[in-house]
């Protein structure tokens, strides 16, 4: 369900991984009286509804503040960057694939990687599915066409990965983790060039990331790498009474 400053639909993975019944609503400009009326009505067919206010919309947090009992789990910050040209940049050690068979050394990245997110802010959440949750994110991207893997090599083992996916006209950047053996080698920086060249060769020019608003050497990296700040939105949780 959808209108023109709203919408409205349920998380089938969410509800598989937490084992609650599980939606979203994303609020994309001010919603009125009726709307709110629509969404909390929608809300109440489930045990655990995520509210994302995009651009903070100072009215839409008024009323969530008042008429739920919603709570503030993140502040999400977007950035985004828009390339003309093909970068002049080669790494052989750092390539991209799809439909990639699990892999033990991501794996075993994606367990030691992600110190920030609104999961780990929400103490009514199972705690070991929170804590997983990007693992868990990144072993059901194993084997899937529609996701890309960008991976960087040294010594002969894997040193970092993005995961990365297509909508519409970008490419989103889905998860990014280094191994804390490379970081400070610039592998993070051979994977998003690397990724650039994929995507611009398909003709994507824009590529699009989002990381919390406490994540600041995540913010520090993209905005250092070319990525300009777009927007940013505040995340609530609504739990069923």
């Amino acid at each position: 369900m959808s209108s023109k400053n709203y919408e409205l639909r349920p998380l089938q993975w969410d509800t598989d991984y937490f084992g609650v019944s599980s939606a979203r609503v994303n609020l994309s400009g001010i919603v009125d009286e009726r709307g709110q009326e629509d969404i909390i009505e929608f809300c109440k067919d489930y045990d655990f509804v995520t509210i994302s206010n995009l651009d903070n919309i100072k009215e839409n947090n008024h009323w969530i503040g008042n008429r739920t009992n919603a709570f503030l789990a993140d502040m999400n910050i977007q950035f985004i960057k828009i390339f003309e040209d093909k970068p002049n940049y080669q790494d052989e050690k750092t390539y991209v694939v799809n439909s990639l068979s699990r892999n033990e050394q991501i794996v075993d990245i994606a367990k030691k990687s992600f110190n920030y997110s609104r999961f780990f802010n929400d103490p009514r959440l199972p705690q070991k599915q929170a804590d997983n949750i990007y693992l868990h994110w990144t072993e059901c991207a194993f084997g899937q066409e529609n996701k890309y893997f960008v991976i960087s090599e040294r010594d002969g083992n894997v040193a970092g990965y993005i995961l990365f996916s297509f909508n519409e006209d970008s490419s989103v950047i889905e998860l990014i983790a280094v191994d804390e053996k490379y970081q400070g080698q610039k592998v993070g920086k051979s994977l998003i060039h690397t990724m650039e060249s994929f995507v611009i060769d398909r003709r994507i020019k824009k590529i699009k990331v989002g990381t919390q608003v406490n994540n600041i050497l995540a913010a520090q990296f993209y905005s250092a790498i070319g990525f300009k700040y777009v927007s940013y939105g505040s995340m609530y949780h609504l739990w069923r009474r």
